[in-house]
């Protein structure tokens, strides 16, 4: 595998992570902002609540789609890879749907870096 490979790799592989800490550092800002200026505002709905309930969707969808392409990538990779046996296949594949994240960070970190890196000089 290349080495710019696995640069995209890691950036993808820990994206996911990077956006949830966005994802609840935009709700606890903004969500209890726009909760305090209700409060203040006598039962008028702000519309600037919507605006932000736009943006809190748009990110966690594009969360949502770059840790299941992180994940399928994982998936194909990983039964793909001829050095593995079924029950290693197997195993992995199970990781990476039931754990999410974390997952992808452990099969990162134990079956895509140590492989060989291909120089094309």
């Amino acid at each position: 595998m290349k080495s710019s490979t696995k640069f995209w790799l890691s950036i993808f592989t820990f994206l996911p992570l990077v956006l949830l800490a966005l994802f609840l550092m935009f709700f606890f800002t903004v969500f209890f902002e726009n909760i305090i200026e209700l409060e203040h505002s006598q039962g008028e709905f702000p519309l600037e609540f919507m605006q932000s309930l736009l943006w809190f969707i748009l990110l966690a969808i594009l969360m949502a789609i770059v840790g299941l392409g992180i994940k399928i990538y994982y998936i194909v990779h990983t039964n793909n890879n001829p050095e593995n046996d079924t029950n290693k296949k197997v195993m992995w594949t199970l990781i990476l749907i039931f754990t999410g994240i974390v997952g992808t960070i452990i099969y990162y970190f134990i079956e895509i870096i140590p492989l060989k890196t291909l120089n094309k000089e």
